[in-house]
């Protein structure tokens, strides 16, 4: 087994990977609030993870990979409120479509995906444990978690809890209305309490719903037991969401929730972290409208996952060229058939073997991403300067096969268009028909419009000149 070494949030260094239980690695990703369609930065986090989950299984780790979907929050209540539908028809909705664009990604889908509104059993239980332990409190049906009955928070965020009742007078000015109710600005709510006419459920507490930070803990326990190998998300949660998990799991159980905590960094926008609130976003489908699902994960994919990422459009693009680099030399894969194929010369077998070492040892390195691609443009360069078609063909099949190790589905796109481009190449050709038209060449806007039939593409006549429209 390949020695691996990762980047731990918790002891802010980098430590040797080993499992708590022999060849199996429990791994869990916080994944999205579904109340809108995700982002660049969504993607970011999904395909980083789902990398790490490969990689793991590629070298032979028995992964069990969870990751959630938050179905009830209050920005779901938001904006459900604002839309003039139920909360569960909106998260329903988003839901189908994060599937939807997690899949046209090619992020292959976690052995557990569960919905929080599953859990509110799991998540009074967990509450009720914290309460009797003395480590949570109910105030006028609300349920706090006394933080400052855990010795130990701020760990992961590297902050006590002077720093934080300091960091915190904004946040309790904002939060005026439960001053009352709280012992301490810094602790935070596991339960909230809901009337009639809001999303709720019954509990000993009164009706409410759960805090947004109870629900993984919940699951982690239920699913994947006390103590994890990873745990991973955005570094956007390490402080307050991932801080509250370890609090809440450790406060009740007594032992660490996860041995290794790991973070992607932000996707940027002009240096500022990609965001809904900020309105500085792309989304998945949008980006998917012009860019391959692989042009998507190779951009990301070529940054190390700690690092941040500057998004613009021609950075994709630049992307893409690098797509076609790798599919140029991938298309030797298939070059001689089974009766013309011969064994591949040493010195080819050899380049392979030096690229999977290499490859292996980016990936070991915190999975390297960035080099390990690096690595995969030398063999790419190497295959189309190769003279021997045998050669040309081993060498390409190792090169889709680690490819794909990372995720690329390495279907070639290089003669696909967009519909955007697609539209634009219909125009041109009417342009050019409506030209022959002028010219009286008759024969030749009559034959191209005879072509577009063929191909779909009804074209109408009329006093202000052709349109046209798919059949």
């Amino acid at each position: 087994m390949n020695k691996i070494q990762v980047f731990n949030t918790l002891s802010g260094t980098k430590e040797e990977f080993v499992p708590l239980q022999d060849n199996v690695v429990r791994m869990y990703a916080c994944g999205p609030t579904v109340y809108d369609l995700s982002h660049l930065g969504h993607a970011r986090m999904a395909i980083v993870w789902d990398v790490v989950q490969r990689y793991l299984r590629f070298v032979g780790y028995d992964v069990i990979y969870v990751r959630n979907i938050t179905d009830v929050d209050d920005k779901i209540i938001k904006r459900a409120k604002e839309l003039g539908i139920t909360p569960e028809k909106l998260s329903r909705q988003y839901t189908y479509a994060f599937w939807h664009d997690m899949h046209s990604l090619n992020v292959e889908s976690p052995d557990f995906e569960p919905r929080a509104t599953e859990y509110i059993t799991q998540m009074i239980a967990f509450t009720q444990g914290l309460i009797d332990g003395g480590h949570a409190y109910e105030a006028g049906g609300d349920v706090y978690f006394d933080v400052a009955s855990f010795k130990d928070y701020g760990k992961l965020g590297k902050q006590n809890l002077e720093q934080l009742l300091v960091g915190s007078r904004e946040q309790a000015v904002a939060q005026e209305t439960l001053a009352h109710l709280k012992k301490s600005p810094v602790d935070f709510a596991l339960w909230k309490s809901a009337d009639a006419s809001e999303l709720g459920w019954p509990s000993p507490w009164g009706r409410g719903r759960p805090g947004w930070h109870l629900e993984c803990s919940a699951m982690v326990k239920r699913i994947l037991g006390e103590t994890i190998d990873i745990h991973c998300g955005g570094e956007d949660l390490v402080f307050p969401h991932h801080e509250n998990e370890i609090a809440q799991s450790e406060a009740l159980h007594g032992q660490p929730m996860a041995r290794y905590w790991l973070h992607n960094s932000f996707v940027q926008t002009n240096s500022e972290k990609m965001a809904k609130s900020l309105g500085n976003f792309k989304t998945i489908r949008d980006l998917l409208a012009t860019f391959s699902a692989d042009t998507i994960r190779l951009f990301i994919l070529q940054s190390h996952y700690r690092n941040p990422i500057d998004f613009t459009i021609e950075s994709l693009q630049a992307t893409s060229t690098g797509i076609q680099r790798l599919l140029r030399a991938a298309s030797f894969e298939h070059g001689l058939n089974e009766s013309e194929a011969v064994a591949p010369s040493e010195a080819a077998q050899k380049t392979a073997d030096t690229f999977k070492e290499e490859f292996a040892a980016a990936m070991n390195n915190d999975f390297n991403t960035a080099v390990a691609i690096s690595h995969l443009y030398q063999l790419a360069d190497g295959i189309t300067q190769t003279k021997s078609a045998a050669d040309k063909q081993y060498l390409a099949s190792t090169l889709v096969h680690y490819a794909k190790v990372l995720g690329l589905t390495m279907t070639d796109t290089r003669q696909e268009l967009d519909t955007a481009t697609g539209a634009k190449l219909i125009d041109l050709i009417l342009t050019l028909r409506k030209e022959a038209r002028e010219r009286k060449d008759y024969a030749s806007s009559d034959l191209i419009r005879k072509s577009l039939t063929e191909i779909g593409v009804n074209v109408m006549d009329s006093a202000d000149g052709a349109t046209w429209e798919k059949i």
